[in-house]
């Protein structure tokens, strides 16, 4: 765990640069690994000659090793977090003071960071949705965030802007309440001697770079092109063919290289299957007999991965860091965002050395239902101090599973019965319909992010952004509108969501089960219902009909029993999972409640890459603008829009409800005319403020007007107050109702 400072306050510095993995920077060189021999070796740093056997490292391997970020055992350009990838794990006790100052020196790229999991109640403007909730981080830049460790448990930290958190700019994030104590199986209170924190990620073929210009510039012609045989050298087929095991398809994601597991992982699926003790992989000690706690986050950009380990039994006592009931099984599905806190028992007579845990993706099926290869990915779990010897045989059949009970659920230990209750609810409640679709969606409009905070244009919010309601939405060629999807939530009610996809259409199109993830708040999963219809080889083909679909779009759907309505909905689970990453499944839906107590602007998105770029997201307010906390004075918030004023006095137009310089109002024939206002006044030329200040404004025929030279504002100004962005939050004036300062 982090030492406070003087003040009590844990504060973090990390700086995040480019960097590549299989480099050495003690060494001065990239470097390789050879399976085979098993030695590290320095490639020449002429970087024209082969590597041979006076390249091999010698002396303290370990010292040689430690600041090379291996990755996939590729050489792939990277973001580092204080040169690491991913960065370190920050640890600190429930209710601290957290500070995390990032320094930006990735030259060309801006980001935020959200650290996944926290509520930051009161703190909305420190979570880290860009354009929300601040403005980017810009290249040699630096900004910290303040915020209190609110919610215990398992959680990390990433980029969330665009593709940082498949680049390396991810890190865990544990807050320990340091009173509780772990359960057991047997409902035993223990507390295990040591944990680990283990990061899974899938890891592309490509490099990030190129996937985001895949995707984004070429999306649909690329991802139409399902059955070509790969060629790395055309990106139009760096897509994955894989259906997964009910027939349904994986997010369009680049082939997979690598799963990395801790800071590890390896290209070559051949050497892991075959050689497996031979590859450098993440390695966690053990004592037999002792318990040791693991914390599972799956922080891929959107593989679903399934954990197993070798002769040993998962005990999990927490999902997405809230406690749970704890229950064992054979084997967890992990999707992008969640995480899971699980015990292990060591063996009192471990048989070899090193146990694997084995991660695969959930690949079945290429487009053609034919059978393929999983992606595999392992992690050693190692005997401390055991003379015995490794083994290259993995059990990838999982001959150990039981097929007993198929499935099991994470009860919480503790529920807010009030918000639990199946009735009709008569006040203090809302309830909502979205559908989520692969292709179009929230309610058929694809997010578009504001240009600017919606908190500081309350009442003139399309200034900066594109309503969903509103004319401007030009549809072309039957594409879905983009546009600012927002829901308002009353502060205090209870808020019930009913995420759908029933689309008949999605079958044939593709659809595919989504992770979604809400910012602020954890919810209780009420009632999560799959599709009806299976083929006897389990592959989908129909959806669940609780809310029928018929069209050829879904949007506004409510339950076909109206009963259901206001509350009531039948069958909800009585002891509801407590969470903040849930799973909508293809062709059914999830029942989701959460009270609306965290005043602020937040953001809620499906947590598959390439789906949050795309659109499937929303904005949410909860409570009314006089209830949400202010920010503190002096919060960046300008960062979306700026037109450079006129360079000569003289009219302009005014264009998209942004301020312009217009020419001084002047009097009657009969009266003087009004002096011109000098360079570096308003409505005068470009030029230096005068030292002397701007003469009195002319009386103006309008007095409303505050745009214009003749208004009544006060002078003189200084002269950073004229950028038209600028001028509207640095000086002190009112404008629509809003004093800004």
């Amino acid at each position: 765990m982090a030492t406070p400072n003087a003040q009590g306050v844990y504060e973090f510095d990390l700086e995040l640069a480019y960097t590549f993995s299989m480099y050495s920077p003690s060494n001065n060189t990239p470097m390789v690994y050879d399976v085979n021999s098993q030695k590290w070796l320095r490639i020449n740093s002429t970087l024209d000659s082969l590597c041979n056997s006076s390249s091999v490292v010698t002396g303290n391997l370990d010292y040689a090793l430690q600041d090379i970020n291996q990755f996939s055992g590729l050489h792939v350009r990277m973001i580092a977090i204080n040169g690491k990838i991913p960065g370190d794990v920050i640890v600190v006790p429930l209710g601290a003071e957290v500070i995390m100052r990032f320094k930006n020196r990735m030259e060309t790229k801006s980001l935020s960071i959200h650290v996944h999991g926290l509520n930051k109640k009161g703190l909305w403007y420190t979570d880290g949705a860009a354009f929300i909730q601040q403005c980017p981080i810009c290249p040699n830049s630096e900004y910290s965030y303040r915020f209190i460790a609110d919610t215990a448990g398992t959680h990390f930290y990433h980029g969330h802007l665009s593709t940082e958190f498949g680049e390396g700019i991810i890190g865990g994030f544990v807050v320990k309440n340091l009173n509780r104590k772990t359960p057991d199986i047997k409902g035993n209170l223990l507390r295990p001697s040591r944990e680990y924190y283990a990061l899974i990620q899938d890891i592309g073929i490509l490099g990030i770079e190129d996937q985001w210009e895949v995707a984004i510039s070429r999306f649909d012609k690329y991802g139409k092109q399902l059955n070509d045989e790969w060629d790395l050298s055309n990106k139009s087929n760096c897509w994955s063919h894989a259906r997964i095991y009910d027939g349904t398809p994986l997010a369009y994601l680049s082939p997979v290289s690598a799963l990395l597991i801790g800071s590890k992982g390896w290209y070559s699926q051949k050497d892991l299957r075959k050689t497996p003790s031979r590859v450098p992989l993440t390695t966690y000690l053990i004592k037999k007999g002792e318990n040791v706690r693991f914390r599972f986050v799956n922080a891929g950009v959107g593989h679903v991965i399934m954990l197993w380990l070798e002769q040993h039994k998962l005990t999990i006592v927490a999902a997405d860091g809230i406690d749970i009931i704890p229950i064992q099984v054979d084997s967890l599905v992990i999707f992008p965002g969640e995480r899971y806190d699980i015990l292990i028992q060591g063996l009192t007579a471990p048989k070899q050395k090193n146990y694997r845990f084995i991660f695969e993706t959930l690949e079945r099926y290429d487009y053609s239902y034919q059978p393929i290869e999983k992606t595999i990915g392992l992690a050693n779990l190692q005997y401390e101090g055991s003379t015995l010897k490794d083994t290259d045989i993995v059990d990838f059949a999982h001959k150990d599973c039981t097929p007993a009970d198929k499935c099991k659920n994470a009860d919480p230990l503790y529920v807010d019965k009030e918000i639990i209750q199946q009735k009709v609810f008569r006040s203090g409640y809302e309830e909502y319909f979205v559908n989520i679709d692969h292709d179009e969606g929230i309610n058929g409009n694809l997010f578009e992010m504001p240009q600017g905070m919606p908190y500081y244009y309350y009442g003139h919010e399309d200034e900066i952004l594109v309503p969903c309601n509103s004319t401007i939405c030009n549809k072309k060629n039957g594409e879905h509108c983009r546009c600012f999807t927002q829901f308002n939530f009353t502060y205090g009610n209870i808020v019930q969501l009913t995420l759908y996809m029933s689309k008949d259409a999605n079958l044939i199109a593709g659809g595919k089960s989504h992770p979604f993830h809400m910012h602020g708040t954890h919810f209780y999963v009420m009632k999560m219902v799959y599709p009806q219809g299976y083929t006897k080889d389990g592959l989908l083909n129909s959806t669940n009909t609780d809310i029928p679909c018929y069209g050829t779009t879904c949007y506004g759907l409510k339950f076909k029993n109206s009963s259901w309505l206001n509350g009531n909905v039948d069958g909800m689970n009585k002891n509801p999972s407590f969470r903040d990453t849930i799973i909508i499944p293809m062709g059914g839906y999830v029942v989701i409640r959460f009270r609306a107590d965290n005043p602020g602007w937040w953001f809620a998105h499906c947590h598959f890459l390439i789906h949050h770029i795309k659109g499937m997201a929303f904005a949410f307010r909860i409570g009314e603008h006089s209830q949400i906390p202010k920010p503190p004075v002096g919060f960046p918030h300008s960062c979306g829009i700026y037109e450079q004023p006129p360079l000569k006095a003289g009219s302009t137009t005014r264009k998209s409800g942004h301020p312009t310089t217009r020419r001084p109002t002047t009097r009657s024939s009969t009266k003087k005319p009004c002096r011109a206002p000098p360079p570096g006044c308003p409505g005068g030329p470009y030029g230096m403020f005068p030292r002397e200040g701007c003469p009195p404004p002319c009386p103006s025929p309008s007095s409303h007007s505050s745009e214009s030279y003749g208004s009544s504002e006060r002078w003189p100004r200084p002269p950073w107050c004229y950028g038209r962005n600028a001028w509207k939050y640095r000086c002190s004036h009112t404008k629509r109702g809003h004093h800004h300062s």
